[in-house]
């Protein structure tokens, strides 16, 4: 497995969430935002925060953290909507641990959402916020096999 099938697996759950069109679900790219129509979701590549072999040595259980950014646009201060996506996003994740039935998944859930207002790119240091974007942590854990291959042919 890849990082980059992790990321396309969780696209995808994603993408099935009320209210996200399938555009405005990206694999690491931000410019949807200028482009698409809200909520967004991107999904960041992923970084190794836990790795161990086990049981004969050919086993390797890998665990990563994805970085996913629900946006929504800030047009008053009613958050209802944005706070249905991104729970949307969070069920979506938590009632498929195998991330859709991948047989290498073992679990994934989210453990962890920040919450932040963000101004447009070009905006000045004094203009208002335009987005609210909620980071959420995906915990990935997967388990590979190099029985056959490398030192364990």
């Amino acid at each position: 497995m890849s990082d980059s099938a992790i990321q396309g697996y969780i696209q995808t759950l994603i993408q099935a969430v009320t209210g996200f069109d399938d555009d405005d679900v990206t694999k690491g790219d931000p410019r949807v935002i200028d482009s698409g129509s809200p909520p967004y979701a991107i999904v960041w590549p992923g970084t190794i925060f836990e790795a161990r072999r086990s049981g004969d040595w050919s086993q390797v259980q890998i665990t990563w953290r994805h970085a996913v950014h629900v946006v929504e646009r800030l047009l008053d201060d009613d958050y209802g909507d944005f706070c249905t996506y991104r729970q949307g996003v969070i069920d979506a994740i938590g009632q498929n641990p195998t991330l859709g039935g991948n047989s290498e998944i073992v679990n994934t859930l989210v453990v962890e959402a920040s919450l932040e207002f963000v101004r447009a790119r070009d905006a000045s240091p004094d203009a208002p916020a335009q987005f609210v974007m909620s980071d959420l942590t995906v915990e990935t854990t997967e388990r590979v096999t190099y029985d056959g291959s490398g030192e364990f042919a």
